[in-house]
């Protein structure tokens, strides 16, 4: 199956073979044709490093990547992803919430409206301990911040996993708080239809 959109400013092309769609697949697909080397971009939950790399991929060595997680073990792991891959330069690895991203970008001399591309993956850290989970109160203020940090062309994806305890509640407040968006901000919600509970997909846009 072959899934083709041209609702955003290139054609988003997303292969199937036989398994389920991910959220976060679908997130990198509709943020290549976004990026570009020299851009500066975030992920706001680093987690296992997975969207880290990439963004530092797809950025390249003139770009700048700022990775946030509350968790050391998280960034530990991000790194060693990092380091085997030989893409460690120019990215910065933060242990910190994520609901601090724009004091931390601002001290590293990021301005508003500079950033083209915002990470979310929210939930807790894959191997890690579940108890430990993103919530509401911080998620929605980091999502704000992120807003003020995006540039024109910029995109947020955001991944939410209403199954596990906390989740469902989260993934409510985020939608609900994308509904409310005015322009320039765009937000669309993607999800899978015949699962229970299943991860779904928030992206915003930045359009001028």
């Amino acid at each position: 199956m072959v899934i083709l959109s041209e609702s955003f400013s290139s054609p988003v092309l997303v292969a199937v073979k036989n398994k389920p769609l991910r959220v976060t697949d679908l997130a990198w697909e509709f943020l290549r044709p976004v990026l570009k080397p020299g851009d500066t971009v975030v992920d706001a939950t680093a987690g296992t490093g997975q969207d880290t790399l990439f963004l530092r991929q797809c950025v390249g060595e003139s770009g700048r990547v700022f990775a946030f997680d509350i968790q050391a073990v998280a960034l530990q792991q991000t790194k060693s992803l990092l380091d085997n891959s030989k893409s460690v330069d120019n990215v910065t690895l933060i242990c910190d919430s994520h609901e601090f991203i724009m004091t931390r970008l601002i001290d590293a001399e990021i301005e508003e409206g500079s950033v083209k591309a915002v990470m979310f993956n929210l939930g807790y850290f894959p191997g890690g301990d579940p108890a430990i989970i993103t919530k509401v109160e911080t998620t929605i203020k980091a999502l704000s911040s992120a807003l003020r940090l995006l540039s024109t062309g910029g995109m947020m994806t955001i991944c939410l996993y209403p199954g596990h305890p906390g989740g469902a509640e989260e993934a409510q407040a985020v939608i609900a708080w994308g509904e409310m968006l005015e322009a320039p901000f765009v937000a669309h919600h993607f999800q899978t239809l015949n699962r229970k509970s299943p991860p779904t997909l928030v992206i915003i846009q930045r359009t001028r």
